[in-house]
């Protein structure tokens, strides 16, 4: 809100009153318009000028937006004048007035009612817009000042990082507010819980669903989170969350993915106990699961699919999923706003390989799923590891997921070269780079580049750490997502709370892969498993 400025009131003085005119008939008119231009009207000119008292609030501690956790102190020391009074010594009255912009959009909170503003925060973590408000009590004219105040809870903003310590379920939390924290064990559950190793966390940052929801999945239970406390209770238990109860023992959440589209909110699906669902954005209900085709005969023919999803976060208005159906072994979509069941792809004659991957490895009947990364190179370009059944024979799939259209791009599949990228099986998770689509992958204390495009292929150590490799990841997420920001996490089985967190910036051109240590967490970290950017 700018600052109101009244330099002088003018007073018109008793004595000089207008003239009112009626307009009875055309004549009437006329006769008073000749009255004036024969000089009848004078203006007496007896007009006063009084000078306002304007408060003047300065710059200092307005420049720059405020970052601040509950229970911290805010302190601003403003810089205010008075044009009139240079002492100060006026009838003035202060308010502090911070107002909601997300959670609580448009809703107002007095924060302090001095010149000077002490306030141990108890807002609720929100974004608001902070008001000083000074009213010159002797006009009642109020002035006022504003300022960004972004007030967070400890685990408001930051990484949400998953896995396990003492072979126990654990969420730590990495809480960025300029400074950074860790919070260890930050999940606390009710009723007698014992979680075991968590293997997914997501968290909606979407402000306008209506539940405020954290998804965690593990192999004996999964359940949603309170997202300001991360407290989580029997009645958090995914199942409740069913619009139909499928009526099994456990359930196991492994992925949770959400793309925009043009004409509706988020779209939100996810794989538990290796079938797929639409997850309602507004209310928060898992649908019906959409894993089974039609076949010729109108027939509904129940699938399963891996427990990863590929799909697009660099395009706009994407609609696109693709799954793969574990029973076939064969690539297959959703589309759209409506989905009634999974699609199957149709190959073209000339195509560098077939979506059924059964018809390129017939001897086995196709290839078993890995895991996959979703990445921002090229577009959008996923990959999809997969391996030749009872073999250490791996392949590269990489498949662009496009906004509108059915048909994925098939942009070439590679054979891994075991002797020129070692371990590549063996790595906890992978990560596609964003300039040059160049994998990262871990054996053991090793993260290796792997050029697998390149003819022949090349394989570049990029780091060795002092504990084995247990997760890694390119950040998608953050601000800094489409500058292939590269976490990698370590852990060594034979100390508790062993965890190192590295991030890394990446720099891939042509001819060379090399890492740019950014950042290093040493803070006895839990081992992790996956990690998730929480924006609010």
């Amino acid at each position: 809100m700018q600052t109101m400025k009244k330099d002088r009131i003018y007073r018109k003085m008793p004595g000089s009153a207008g003239t009112a005119f009626r307009k009875y008939g055309r004549p009437l008119f006329v006769f008073a318009a000749a009255i004036l231009a024969a000089g009848c009207f004078r203006d007496l000119g007896n007009y006063d000028y009084t000078d306002i008292n304007e408060a003047v609030i300065g710059d200092s501690g307005f420049s720059s937006p405020y970052n601040i956790r509950i229970n911290e102190t805010l302190s601003i020391r403003p810089d205010i004048t008075f044009t009139l009074d240079p002492d100060g010594t006026g009838d003035y009255t202060y308010e502090w007035v911070a107002v909601g912009q997300t959670l609580y959009r448009g809703e107002r909170f007095t924060i302090g009612t001095g010149r000077d503003l002490d306030y141990v925060m108890k807002l609720d973590a929100d974004n608001y817009i902070l008001y000083l408000k000074v009213t010159d009590n002797a006009t009642g004219i109020v002035y006022s000042k504003d300022v960004e105040l972004n007030v967070m809870s400890p685990y408001s903003t930051g990484w949400m990082m998953a896995g396990e310590a003492g072979g126990k379920g654990q969420v730590d939390m990495m809480s960025i507010s300029g400074d950074v924290i860790f919070y260890t064990g930050a999940v606390t559950m009710e009723d007698g819980i014992s979680l075991g190793p968590i293997e997914c966390i997501w968290v909606d940052n979407d402000t306008y669903t209506s539940d405020d929801r954290v998804y965690i999945g593990t192999a004996s239970g999964s359940y949603k989170l309170d997202r300001s406390s991360f407290s989580g209770s029997a009645a958090g238990d995914i199942k409740y969350s069913f619009a139909i109860d499928p009526g099994e023992d456990t359930y196991s959440l492994t992925d949770s993915e959400q793309v925009r589209t043009d004409t509706a909110p988020l779209r939100h699906s996810v794989i538990i106990n290796g079938r797929a669902y639409i997850v309602s954005t507004e209310g928060g209900m898992i649908e019906n699961s959409f894993s089974f085709y039609e076949d010729a005969d109108g027939n509904q023919r129940d699938i399963h699919v891996a427990d990863r999803i590929i799909c697009n976060h660099s395009q706009s208005g994407c609609r696109t999923m693709v799954f793969y159906n574990t029973d076939d072994r064969e690539f297959c979509y959703i589309s759209g706003l409506s989905v009634e069941g999974m699609k199957t792809l149709g190959d073209g004659e000339d195509d560098l390989f077939s979506w059924k991957t059964g018809n390129d490895f017939p001897e086995t009947g196709g290839l078993d799923f890995v895991s996959c990364c979703n990445s921002f190179f090229s577009n959008g370009q996923s990959a999809a590891i997969l391996k030749v059944p009872d073999t250490d024979t791996y392949y590269i799939y990489c498949i662009t997921a496009n906004r509108n259209q059915p048909d994925m791009i098939k942009n070439g599949r590679y054979a891994v070269d075991n002797g020129t990228a070692p371990g590549f099986g063996d790595s906890p998770s992978y990560a596609m780079t964003t300039n040059h689509g160049y994998m990262l992958y871990a054996s053991g204390n090793t993260l290796y580049g792997y050029n697998f495009r390149k003819e022949p292929q090349e394989c570049t150590v990029l780091h060795t750490f002092d504990a084995p490799v247990c997760f890694i990841m390119a950040d998608n997420e953050t601000e800094e997502k489409y500058d292939d920001c590269i976490y990698v996490a370590t852990y060594d089985d034979s100390r508790e709370r062993s965890g190192i967190l590295y991030k890394f910036r990446m720099t891939d051109s042509p001819d060379r892969m090399e890492l740019t240590l950014a950042e290093t967490w040493d803070e006895g970290l839990l081992k992790i498993h996956d990690m998730y950017y929480k924006t609010f």
